[in-house]
């Protein structure tokens, strides 16, 4: 190939601009088509991936109770209330920070994760917990099982960082709330109550309730529904410390007895709750079932997307491919005519594909621009109602991909014709054409 041929391939683009113009478009126009069809589905999968890949992401961790203090004799329990450890616990006392701070009333109270008896463990480590890169958010918990001594009532009151996403999903959110104010960790002395203890009890919000001789203002009533931590009352993690200390013999110092942790999707959900046994060295945990089909729609549905973008644009750049077929075939008689001149048929095939790469490649730019136009200017996720942008799904590496693609099934198109044109004479297509 010389400058010649690519001279005579501009002069027939230059005279024949109809021509031109048409294939060019048909390949902006493909080429625009499948940039803007990629972006919606990879659009959706953003989408589904923040309506479901969220789905079952939490789950609370903690360290199971020393053992069991029934087995205990009334000696071993005036000593594990004054930090002495029996000679039975001492092997399970790893991570524990707790025997000396074992409640007053300690067959009635005591530390808990729903109805299990649990072990103290440090904030550092609840620190150490979220610094995993499995996990998303992380959150200490502190709670409690009290005994009112006034009226025998026993109730669960949890301590927590009510700003913290993964106290959110475990436990409880705003969006639980179905009477009254949420808390605010800049008013503390506030409670939240769950609705169905809230009634069997006769509170509602603006009441006081007593935790460990403390009075309470009820913030707002909610209905927290299917979630690994169910307390009674929710309230200020300082609020739960400083309650609490008044029903153990030491005081707290940095510790939690419960672990809230959301990890960072479905898909990834098993290695987060893997990564936190190691860590802890426990197989304690709770969560969800939901994040198993989660994982698998997430799955299922990245492999259909990329499947059927791979079919429609096999199918563009086919179309793009048959246009450039027609604008040689149109040609037949003229190119029958150069060879009949004496015009080599390397020197025409030469021609055509010089043809198709220009036209092909100024379609295919001219598509992405169109394409990449109308993703930022149409607000998709506005119309949706959905907070993502559809401005993140655009990707250099199709657009690279597609342009490829489209170019070389144009020079793939130009050239069967050419092949189909030399084993034959250039007087059986003068007289064909």
């Amino acid at each position: 190939m010389n400058v010649d041929v690519i001279a005579c391939a501009l002069r027939e683009l230059r005279q024949n601009r109809r021509r031109t113009l048409a294939v060019v478009s048909g390949y902006a126009i493909t080429v625009a088509f499948i940039i803007v069809l990629a972006a919606v589905l990879l659009y959706s999968r953003v989408v589904q991936d923040i309506v479901i890949g969220g789905t079952g992401t939490y789950f609370v961790t903690w360290l199971p109770a020393c053992g069991d203090i029934s087995s205990l004799t009334e000696k071993e329990l005036a000593d594990l209330a004054k930090g002495i450890i029996p000679a039975k616990c001492q092997e399970q006392c790893e991570n524990c920070t707790g025997c000396n701070k074992k409640p007053y009333d300690i067959l009635n109270e005591g530390f808990v994760v729903n109805t299990n008896t649990t072990r103290l463990l440090t904030i550092e480590l609840a620190e150490k917990v979220a610094r995993l890169d499995s996990l998303k958010n992380v959150s200490p918990c502190l709670m409690f099982r009290f005994r009112d001594p006034t009226n025998n009532l026993i109730f669960t009151a949890a301590g927590v960082n009510p700003q913290d996403y993964a106290v959110v999903r475990n436990c409880v959110a705003a969006g639980d709330l179905v009477e009254g104010s949420y808390l605010d960790a800049a008013q503390p002395g506030k409670i939240l109550v769950e609705s169905g203890f809230a009634i069997n009890n006769g509170l509602k919000p603006g009441m006081k309730f007593s935790i460990a001789e403390e009075e309470f203002e009820i913030a707002g009533l909610v209905r927290t529904g299917v979630r690994p931590l169910n307390p009674d009352i929710m309230m200020l993690f300082a609020d739960a410390e400083r309650a609490i200390n008044k029903r153990i013999h030491n005081p707290l110092e940095k510790e939690a007895n419960i672990i809230l942790a959301v990890s960072h999707d479905a898909t990834h959900h098993i290695k987060a709750m893997e990564d936190v046994k190691k860590l802890l060295k426990t197989d304690s945990l709770l969560t969800t079932g939901c994040y198993w089909p989660a994982s698998e729609a997430l799955g299922l549905s990245e492999r259909m997307v990329w499947g059927f973008m791979l079919i429609v644009m096999c199918g563009s750049v086919l179309f793009a491919a048959k246009i450039q077929w027609a604008a040689v075939v149109e040609r037949y008689r003229n190119l029958a005519i150069l060879r009949a001149i004496g015009w080599p048929n390397r020197v025409i095939a030469w021609q055509l594909l010089c043809e198709s790469l220009f036209q092909s490649v100024a379609g295919s730019l001219v598509g992405v621009l169109v394409g990449s136009g109308l993703i930022i200017a149409v607000p998709v996720n506005s119309l949706l109602g959905v907070d993502a942008a559809m401005t993140g799904v655009l990707n250099p590496v199709l657009a690279i991909v597609v342009i490829a693609f489209a170019v070389l099934a144009g020079l793939l198109a130009s050239l069967f014709p050419v092949l189909r044109m030399s084993a034959r004479s250039p007087l059986d297509d003068l007289r064909r054409f």
